[in-house]
């Protein structure tokens, strides 16, 4: 019997609906969305965002996150080039990223820093990143990481 990736799969939630779901705004049924609501709930709760707990929990959560990749996206091409981390790892970046980048414009004395624009650019560069990841898991032409190995 051929595999067969469930809805949720077949398209993966874009980068703007996870930073969406990060910041706790219209989180959608897609497992993704909701595993990238609770890396958001993490990360704005823990103010220094690298507490021991913290970092146990993202890694909890990490691995939560390649565990449904393993178990649901469409298995790679026999010749699909190797991705650099997990799919979880990449969630876990960006959620970092966005709250960074909002605590910044919240609390820096002007807005027009270089350390905003620097933090939102960031934001943006790995909202492509996962989105071009997106694409080439969902086209099957990369393949992650073994679980365990990207964090």
């Amino acid at each position: 019997m051929a595999f067969t990736p469930d809805d949720d799969a077949r398209v993966l939630p874009s980068g703007e609906s996870l930073l969406l779901a990060i910041r706790g705004h219209h989180v959608d049924a897609h497992r993704l969305t909701r595993f990238a609501a609770e890396f958001g709930r993490l990360y704005h709760s823990s103010p220094g965002w690298l507490g021991c707990g913290c970092r146990c929990r993202s890694g909890e959560l990490v691995l939560a996150v390649d565990t449904w990749a393993a178990m649901h996206l469409p298995v790679p091409h026999s010749g699909a080039r190797l991705h650099t981390e997990t799919l979880g790892a990449v969630i876990d970046r960006l959620a970092r990223s966005q709250m960074r980048a909002y605590h910044l414009l919240m609390t820096v004395d002007d807005v027009a820093d270089p350390q905003v624009h620097a933090a939102w650019y960031r934001l943006a560069e790995l909202v492509d990143g996962y989105t071009d990841l997106a694409d080439a898991l969902t086209q099957r032409s990369v393949r992650l990481p073994a679980l365990g190995d990207g964090g």
